[in-house]
């Protein structure tokens, strides 16, 4: 018997399965260290840099909470899939994520000008800080997941030789 076949609830009615329950346990956890960081960030970004530092640090902030949240809500949406399914959505998501931020970059890039009231130093601290809060909590969440792969029942040697 294994941990994963104690995912289903006593009442009889199926819950989600075990994998699914991890992938929304790293989601959850990340999303609450890159909102914590980026609420930080903003504030911080807010007192040095005024009004420009407020915008600035909320749009790297929801640029880096959007890549990782949609990356996640796949992982849990394809958590019960083959690893080569899985392999592949999350290998498309990934580059359709780059490709919107690639977007997003090239706009702002051609129309630097008309956004003066963005701080690039802000951008770049805010960014580095919400990817940092979201990666160090959902690793901590990771290492705290019962992972049962090897919680295999065990039979000894003498029963295995008794059936023959």
């Amino acid at each position: 018997m294994t941990i994963d076949s104690r995912s289903e609830p006593a009442t009889g009615t199926p819950g989600p399965s075990v994998h699914v329950v991890r992938a929304r346990k790293l989601l959850l956890g990340g999303a609450v260290g890159g909102i914590t960081a980026a609420v930080i960030a903003t504030v911080v970004m807010t007192a040095v840099y005024g009004r420009s530092g407020l915008v600035s640090a909320l749009l790297a902030a929801a640029m880096v909470l959007f890549f990782y949240a949609v990356g996640q809500l796949v992982m849990v949406m394809f958590a019960d899939a083959g690893a080569r399914t899985l392999l592949m959505v999350s290998m498309m998501s990934y580059t359709a994520r780059i490709v919107i931020l690639g977007l997003v970059l090239l706009a702002y890039t051609k129309n630097a000008g008309s956004w003066p009231a963005l701080t690039p130093m802000a951008i770049f601290i805010t960014t580095i800080a919400v990817v940092a809060g979201w990666l160090v909590v959902e690793v901590f969440v990771f290492s705290r997941l019962r992972i049962g792969v090897y919680d295999t029942e065990y039979v000894s040697p003498s029963q295995g030789s008794a059936d023959s």
